[in-house]
């Protein structure tokens, strides 16, 4: 840890007793732009670790990496099992990374991989799952779903024979759904519902009835019907909060069914979105570490500006790997437009206020229900 690390350390101890915890359910790991491809080409090196250590100083201290295919799930579970296996400490004996934990499944934008051989490709899902239940690093199946904004990738007809499909493997199993709906609310719960409350005439019930609807952008409607289940929660990012109505619609999500994500590299809290005004500078409650713009200072031979709220360089893709770290930053900087899991405090700072919350309580309260869902 640099001189200026641990000086900035010790200025966040000093700001509240309180230290935020965060648990980011929802974040793509397997994303090429954290290898550092963009449309197809390689921009920059591959960045995971510096991702994670960001993620960890803003204090993540856990994250629910998601599967949108056989492939993807796999992969990101090996990356999961490496990152946490390396231990990393600082000079403290503080962990460098958050723990992680994974989700397996396939995306309803992916669902056509079932095409070629529906039968043989759930049996690898299962053979996947089977082969991990020993590390604990399956926490959630998923995910699936429908997506009825983009149908040029699947059909609704074929997303929901495939969302039927691997929910009777999902029922094979002791964990919770990760579930993805996108303006097809009615015939989501169609067919889920019934796996829930054990009412399919083929008798095919869900061991685990906890369902998370994760990156809700829905209706009030659709957010009343969800909540309907008791056993249903959803979880919010950048993208639930674009619009004064998304807004209004995500403050009525009670605190005992609400969780927070990133779904990093996307959704991120833009300028243009109606969310962006409840942003503030650090130090905060969300994010209680020091803001000195002399200390991070970018200057005009480094390319890139400071974030206008975390004391953290940003850059275009391009100037990543040239970027010189001097011990006036705490941290590499982040890549422009690139949204990651050390963002997940903004999204509790939106929340809190949207529901005039105290921010300890939410925070406290999204990390409860995280664990009490994914442990």
């Amino acid at each position: 840890m640099s001189t200026a690390s641990k000086h900035i350390s010790q200025e966040k101890s000093n700001f509240t007793s309180f230290k935020p915890h965060y648990y980011d359910v929802g974040m793509n790991l397997s994303d090429e732009m954290f290898k550092g491809i963009y449309r197809d080409k390689q921009i920059h090196k591959p960045d995971l670790g510096d991702v994670l250590k960001r993620a960890k100083f803003c204090n993540v201290t856990k994250m629910l990496l998601t599967g949108s295919s056989l492939d993807e799930s796999r992969w990101t579970l090996e990356q999961a099992k490496k990152y946490n296996d390396e231990q990393l400490e600082d000079e403290n004996g503080n962990r460098l990374y958050p723990e992680l934990v994974c989700t397996v499944g396939v995306h309803p934008c992916t669902v056509l991989e079932f095409d070629s051989d529906p039968d043989g490709h759930i049996s690898l899902l299962k053979s996947l799952i089977r082969e991990y239940e020993p590390t604990g690093l399956v926490r959630a199946f998923g995910e699936i779903g429908l997506d009825y904004d983009r149908l040029h990738y699947a059909s609704a007809e074929k997303q929901k024979l495939y969302f039927e499909m691997q929910l009777k493997l999902a029922a094979e199993f002791d964990m919770p759904l990760f579930l993805h709906m996108r303006n097809a609310c009615d015939d989501f719960l169609q067919i889920l519902v019934p796996f829930v409350d054990g009412t399919r005439q083929d008798g095919i019930r869900l061991k685990n009835k906890n369902c998370l609807v994760h990156s809700f952008s829905g209706s009030e409607t659709d957010l009343r019907k969800i909540l309907a289940h008791k056993s249903f929660w959803v979880s919010v990012n950048g993208c639930s909060l674009k619009t004064e109505e998304n807004c209004k619609t995500a403050a009525q999500i009670p605190l005992d069914r609400l969780l927070i994500e990133t779904d990093a590299p996307w959704c991120e809290i833009k300028k243009t979105h109606a969310s962006y005004k409840h942003l503030t500078r650090c130090p905060t409650v969300f994010y209680p570490m020091e803001y000195n713009s002399q200390n991070v200072r970018i200057g005009r031979t480094q390319p890139g500006k400071l974030h206008p709220f975390l004391p953290v360089p940003v850059v275009k893709p391009h100037n990543l790997d040239n970027f010189a770290l001097r011990d006036s930053f705490v941290l590499p900087p982040l890549v422009k437009a690139r949204n990651e899991p050390c963002m997940v405090g903004f999204v509790a700072e939106v929340m809190a206020k949207l529901k005039h919350c105290d921010p300890q309580t939410l925070i406290e309260k999204c990390y409860d229900n995280s664990l009490r869902l994914f442990g």
